[in-house]
């Protein structure tokens, strides 16, 4: 049961004059699972509640799964959402709750707040209770006032800041801010942000509430309906009453309960105002739809069915009777499968009369401006297949669907791949097929012509096998409904083109190696073939004899053609190979190229620094490449002046402590080899600091 302040969306719609054409069948497939449905006395499953907010679809019930209008079955556990204008499944939202959800009601933003027999949601403890956050992914909202069992929450509404419960619960309790609270049995005013329960609101049903609704004359009432004989009280509160919103939730004693199905009182179900009048679905072994004054509770007509009336709701000018009846006369005298139309003023049946399969049928509705929704057991609607949820729309406001979405060509070997997704609406009405059309030049697609290929609603890929490499080609897309052809989808392109089959590169060409102190310069020029994609590293090899180079060890890297290798031992012939490298791997090796090193200048020292615990600065360093000269010296510099010369063995020295800093100074220091060369470069700076 689905209630709340939300213009038709919670049975709260002004009705207007004109009657609008609902089509008798569903505009579009979709529903819960299981697919395969079990009995309808099993329940499961089932939709028992439905709330649009905006152009989401919110349904609740027992089910296992959501089926789009393609068909395709995605998880759900006992709440899902839809959009309304293409019938996809939100797969954003991940609410879920544990056992089944009864009843839905909104604030009129993306709080949406959940009743039921639950006793987590998203995985939270949440007893019978709880709020989600549509724009969040139905995350759920630290709202969670607490069903006192036993029972259960049979209807929600949401009413100047507070949430309305009904059921046959003990009670409803919250803690807020160290505040303990416990409403009466059956019905619950509660805080709609804090989820504190209002105590003293304390209207007493003796028995289940089964639907609640505010009024929407300005009275700030709220009609109360269900299985009771008695409001706080008072006899004339007979299965029907209403209640201040506000205060302790006074009895209104000029609204009084009448005989709501002949002469007897019967139980009722679900209820709708449209400000003039308040409309019943009413159980029983008869049950009836109802209408009533909204300010006395006088019969104005009562249309009698076979079964019981689940719910009802207004739109467009009619009302909508949705229940359990079925056959020859079942309802006001003529033969209705579980869903009537009538008008509000008089109770006329009109034409309306789609067939609801299944022994029970229709259990939860809800509607918007041009759409009616119903909810139950049912697995097909007038010959459609309807995995117990349907929409039925105003033809009026049917129209051909939008154009396909997010097309997309790729060119590949003899082949165009053609991706699309559905449209951001089907129009009110479900696909039928999709249209591609195609075009050697920009805007050449010619729709009046027999389309390259028609496919069908479910297909969202399509290749392209009749074309020709190098050949560049234009596409557009359609989608067509009952109604017509969709605007042509933006235009797309792709130029298929011979498969590459990339592999590791050739090998550079034109290798050489030149001799410097300290270093040999090796060059080359890229390889002939790069193997059809980017070289990203070429590697140099070197050995002492010709054809010795270590091809698992590269002594140098790099993604330039030339690079610098420093030398260790002067006089000594060095031989050279280069590789070059892609994303499929190293190719083959250069021809060789050979150089004689020459003694050069010691390499860089890799210098480091600490305080020793008399609060000297320790440096230490790295013994580097000696150049093809033996080290003769250390250079130690501070704050760039000489600070020490260090003669050297090949050993070392390594480190020098720093006696000479003045406690509390700051020294910059560097280091640097020496040999018979020359002087080798400067070490990185070290900054240290005396204590």
């Amino acid at each position: 049961m689905v209630m709340g302040l939300l213009v038709v969306a919670q049975g709260l719609v002004a009705s207007t004059s004109a009657e609008a054409a609902l089509l008798d069948t569903p505009a579009r497939t979709w529903g819960v699972g299981p697919a395969d449905p079990t009995a309808a006395t099993d329940g499961s499953p089932r939709v028992l509640a439905i709330l649009p907010v905006g152009d989401r679809i919110v349904v609740a019930g027992t089910f296992d799964s959501v089926i789009d209008p393609a068909g395709k079955l995605y998880p759900a556990k006992n709440i899902a959402v839809f959009s309304a204008s293409t019938g996809a499944a939100d797969l954003t939202f991940a609410g879920s709750a544990n056992n089944t959800v009864t009843s839905l009601a909104t604030d009129g933003t993306s709080t949406v707040y959940l009743g039921g027999t639950f006793g987590a949601v998203n995985g939270e403890v949440r007893k019978g209770l709880a709020a989600l956050d549509l724009n969040a992914g139905g995350q759920v909202l630290g709202w969670a006032p607490t069903i006192v069992a036993p029972g259960q929450v049979d209807s929600l509404t949401y009413a100047g800041g507070a949430v309305f419960a009904g059921g046959n619960f003990a009670g409803i309790t919250s803690t807020v801010a160290g505040t303990s609270a416990t409403s009466r049995p059956y019905l619950a005013k509660v805080d709609g942000v804090t989820g504190a329960v209002a105590g003293s609101w304390v209207p007493t049903p003796n028995d289940r509430v089964r639907s609640v609704t505010p009024a929407v004359d300005g009275t700030g009432r709220l009609f109360v309906g269900g299985d009771f004989t008695t409001v706080s009280g008072r006899a004339s509160t007979n299965k029907i009453a209403a209640v201040a919103q506000a205060g302790t939730g006074a009895l209104d004693p000029t609204f009084k309960a009448v005989a709501n199905s002949q002469k007897t009182y019967s139980p009722v179900y679900d209820l709708v105002s449209d400000g003039t009048r308040l409309y019943s679905a009413v159980g029983g072994s008869g049950g009836a739809c109802t209408a009533m004054s909204a300010t006395t509770g006088a019969l104005a007509w009562s249309d009698r069915s076979n079964g019981n009336l689940q719910s009802v709701r207004l739109s467009g000018g009619l009302l909508y009777c949705g229940g359990h009846f079925s056959g020859t006369g079942s309802f006001a005298g003529q033969a209705r499968q579980k869903l009537a139309a009538v008008t509000p003023a008089t109770g006329a049946l009109t034409a309306f009369a789609p067939n609801i399969n299944s022994s029970q049928g229709v259990w939860a509705m809800a509607s918007d401006a041009t759409r009616v929704y119903i909810g139950g057991d049912f697995s097909s609607v007038s010959g459609t297949p309807q995995p117990h949820f349907a929409m039925f729309i105003d033809s009026a406001a049917q129209t051909a669907p939008q154009a396909p979405a997010g097309v997309v060509a790729a060119g590949g070997d003899a082949v165009v791949h053609l991706s699309w997704s559905p449209p951001s609406s089907d129009g009110g009405s479900a696909l039928t097929k999709y249209r591609l059309y195609r075009a050697t030049t920009p805007g050449g697609e010619n729709l009046a012509k027999t389309p390259l290929a028609s496919l069908s609603k479910t297909t969202l890929a399509y290749d392209d096998l009749a074309v020709t490499n190098g050949t560049t080609y234009y596409y557009v897309l359609v989608a067509t409904n009952a109604l017509g052809t969709s605007p042509t989808s933006p235009e797309v392109v792709a130029n298929p083109h011979q498969a590459v089959v990339l592999t590791a590169p050739g090998a550079p060409t034109g290798v050489t190696a030149a001799a410097a102190p300290g270093s040999v310069n090796v060059s080359w020029s890229p390889p002939a073939s790069t193997g059809g994609t980017s070289i990203t590293q070429y590697r140099v090899y070197r050995g002492t004899t010709a054809g010795g180079e270590d091809l698992t060890t590269p002594v140098a890297t790099t993604t330039g053609t030339t690079v610098d290798v420093p030398t260790s031992t002067a006089g000594q012939t060095y031989w050279y190979v280069v590789t070059a490298v892609n994303a499929v791997g190293e190719g083959p090796a250069s021809a060789e190229a050979s150089a004689v090193s020459q003694a050069g200048g010691p390499g860089e020292c890799q210098l480091s620094g600490s305080i020793d615990p008399t609060g000297a600065p320790v440096l230490t360093w790295t013994i580097p490449a000696d150049g093809g000269s033996p080290i003769t010296k250390y250079v130690v510099l501070r704050d760039s002046v000489r600070l020490v010369t260090l003669s050297a063995t090949p050993t070392g020295p390594t480190t020098y402590t720093d006696t000479t800093l003045t406690p509390g100074s700051t020294g910059v220091y560097q280091v640097k080899a020496v040999n018979a060369v020359g002087s080798g470069p400067l070490s990185s700076k070290v900054t240290l600091t005396a204590p």
